[in-house]
């Protein structure tokens, strides 16, 4: 009966060992968990920018689009190729100058989601560069007190003949929400500063 019993033991110890030798070893063996809803990504924005600063006072707001493609890395990251076009209107005063502004955003950058689900919050960072249409310039002159302090700025417009064009240095930043509603179909809503460098004294933020 002490042999039966010890042998019993021995080979209980023995199939309890099999059994967790067998249960840990396919958990080395799964594979990395795929994404449920974020992917490879051609996102088409419409786009209305208020403008701030200086540059508002000779144009006001904006309206256009960009065409974005995401490229999908793990861990809830994209890599976002950026193009666009923007058409500025003149403030309200300076309707009969009849001139216009044009954009288009040429931008590299990436998003960070912060889920993975039907509802992914994200924040994102685009950089590159605008290639500006105009056909009425402006500058700003600042005004100084006798003591170097500054008191005023007034908005000076340049004589132009015909459109002349710039390339000025972009960056974006923004906050947003992409939300799945069928398989591949997503509601991309955002809110983003961006900054075009379009002068020193006047950038073009909005």
């Amino acid at each position: 009966m002490k042999k039966f019993t010890i042998s019993f033991l021995i080979l209980f110890t023995s199939l309890l060992s099999a059994q967790v030798m067998q249960n840990e070893e396919p958990a080395a063996l799964v594979p990395p968990t795929e994404s449920k809803f974020l992917s490879d990504q051609i996102i088409v924005q419409g786009l209305y920018i208020r403008t701030l600063g200086n540059f508002n006072e000779v144009w006001s707001s904006g309206t256009g689009a960009y065409v974005n493609y995401g490229m999908y890395f793990p861990d809830h990251n994209t890599l976002n190729f950026q193009v666009g076009y923007i058409d500025y209107k003149l403030a309200d005063d300076l309707d009969s100058l009849n001139g216009s502004f044009n954009v288009i955003p040429l931008l590299i950058g990436g998003k960070y989601f912060f889920s993975d689900s039907r509802f992914m919050p994200y924040v994102s960072f685009m950089n590159g560069i605008n290639i500006i249409s105009q056909t009425i310039a402006f500058h700003v002159e600042e005004i100084f007190d006798e003591e170097g302090n500054l008191i005023d700025e007034e908005i000076h417009f340049d004589e132009s003949s015909g459109d002349t064009r710039l390339v000025r240095y972009a960056f974006q930043v923004g906050l947003g929400i992409m939300i799945n509603i069928v398989s591949s179909l997503n509601v991309d809503l955002a809110v983003k500063y961006n900054s075009h460098f379009y002068q020193h004294e006047a950038m073009n933020t909005g």
